[in-house]
């Protein structure tokens, strides 16, 4: 009798699961995994709202299991500890997860399982599930293994049968779900508008991307930019994409097929908005792989600047401007608005996102390591890769993008004008006019926070340090060796200075 245990990370779904469909077809017996491990929730970028999401899907999951005659069996430990039992009681001779490109703690975790299966003679296959390769030598070799494993390899059906061991049954179908409060203070954690956040499973994920394709999608290329039409006009894949209940090869080949359906159309104003807007998306599908190869190829990020010559680079790093920037009691209104939401809801569109990160880099002179953690906790779709990537591009380290560093009073006028997110999210300024919020730093707003610095001037100050180690000889020299190893190889038609507004969109 073979037996494998099919270990579930980021990858909450029947469908198009290589890692659960090879081990099927090895095995006669699998047993679906799913552990919380406490030592992992206790990372400073692991989150309620991200134990949450796990609770979801795995519920979900569970469901669809069971509909094909399987369980998930759901524990709670330190995971060698958890394998060691089930081991003696059930002798399993090889687990199967997909590759994961997490932070330090995964890698380090994945390090000592590889140790122990090696010492209990257990065979662990990771099975690839997107466009990121390990092991990379070459970013060009990426091209043909993309195309390959995400445009033209078909999408993997449901299992018929999930070959589920009977052993386990009454145990699985005995156990509860664990919930959110087991691992976080809840009351230490009160701007999280539970009710608001976003539902993460297999099922929802395929209903919001067929929402997205056959409605809300129309608005996408032009609805993105502000706060007050992004949570519609966005696909809102993201956080299925970051924890697994869908695939991107499923997402890239229904869009596909999506804009198919779209061509054969009359011409007309409404195809030819959607044909714009799908064409949108489908570009940005592009970067979502690029930006966790560079995780995946360089480690060290997550601690230190992807270019060398950023490692001089001098940050203040106030403890009383951080907190202040975390709460959003900042006194600029546009900042404040956007960190309570995504406090609360876990979201915010992709131009906000970049704003508050240009803010506490060069206005408040925070590291990006400082806000790394508390972005990540917030970010319901939080992706390691992709969220580090855009850390050191907002804070104008990586050395081959264009500085940016977005004027908190321009984006209320370009995206906000009539102040409508801005009140919503601040119900201190409710009183007031949208001229008079617009003109914050002239005017006393009642008991909202006067600005807590001069923006202009104090991101100046940072913009010539950037500047100047840009302008270096080392700093050129070591973006020379950035973009070698971790820029886009896309080919375009007009060639652009920079990878800057694609990569923004990824928000």
């Amino acid at each position: 009798m073979k037996r494998a245990i099919w270990w579930i990370k980021r990858d909450f779904r029947l469908l198009d699961n290589a890692a659960l469909v090879q081990c099927l077809a090895a095995h006669d017996e699998v047993l679906p995994l799913f552990v919380f491990e406490r030592d992992y929730i206790a990372q400073p970028d692991v989150s309620p709202m991200h134990v949450r999401a796990w609770t979801q899907a795995l519920g979900d999951l569970q469901e669809r299991c069971r509909a094909l005659g399987g369980e998930v069996l759901v524990s709670k430990g330190e995971l060698r500890k958890v394998l060691t039992n089930i081991r003696k009681e059930w002798g399993f001779t090889a687990i199967y997860s997909h590759e994961e490109t997490g932070n330090g703690w995964t890698y380090q975790r994945d390090l000592e399982l590889a140790e122990w299966c090696r010492e209990h003679q257990v065979v662990w296959r990771e099975v690839p599930q997107n466009g990121v390769v390990r092991r990379l030598k070459q970013r060009e070799d990426r091209q043909p293994i993309i195309r390959e494993r995400l445009l033209e390899s078909a999408p993997l059906p449901v299992p018929d049968d999930l070959k589920f061991p009977s052993y386990f049954r009454a145990l699985c179908e005995t156990r509860v779900m664990p919930t959110v409060g087991e691992f976080f203070d809840l009351d230490a954690h009160r701007e999280i508008q539970w009710d608001t956040l976003q539902w993460v499973s297999e099922t929802q994920a395929h209903r919001d991307l067929e929402s997205f394709l056959t409605q809300r999608g129309k608005w996408y290329s032009g609805g993105i930019s502000s706060p007050n039409t992004a949570f519609r006009a966005g696909s809102r894949l993201s956080p299925h994409l970051a924890w697994g209940t869908i695939s991107l090869r499923y997402v890239f080949q229904r869009t596909y097929q999506r804009r198919a359906e779209n061509k054969a159309l009359k011409s007309t104003d409404d195809t030819k908005r959607w044909t714009r807007s799908l064409r949108a998306f489908e570009s940005r599908l592009h970067w979502h792989d690029h930006f966790i190869q560079r995780l995946e190829s360089c480690p060290r990020m997550e601690y230190e600047p992807i270019n060398k010559a950023y490692h001089q680079l001098r940050y203040e790093n106030d403890p009383h401007k951080l907190k202040a920037w975390q709460e959003g009691r900042t006194g600029f209104p546009m900042i404040d608005a956007c960190m309570r939401c995504l406090n609360a809801t876990g979201f915010m569109n992709f131009r906000m996102r970049s704003m508050v990160v240009s803010f506490a880099c060069f206005g408040l002179h925070l590291d990006w390591r400082a806000i790394h953690p508390h972005l990540a906790r917030v970010f319901l779709d939080y992706e390691p890769g992709i969220h580090l990537s855009q850390l050191q591009m907002q804070a104008g380290i990586v050395g081959i993008n264009t500085i940016r560093v977005y004027s908190p009073v321009k984006q209320i006028l370009d995206q906000d004008p009539e102040c409508v997110f801005i009140k919503k999210w601040i119900p201190e300024l409710l009183a007031f006019t949208a001229a008079e919020i617009i003109n914050y730093e002239k005017v006393t707003l009642g008991d909202y926070p006067r600005p807590i610095i001069d923006f202009k001037m104090e991101s100046k100050r940072m913009k010539d340090q950037v500047y100047a180690i840009r302008g270096s000889e080392k700093g050129r020299s070591e973006s020379r060796k950035v973009l070698e190893k971790h820029g886009s190889r896309k080919v375009t038609k007009r060639r652009k200075k920079s990878e800057s507004d694609d990569q923004l969109r990824l928000f």
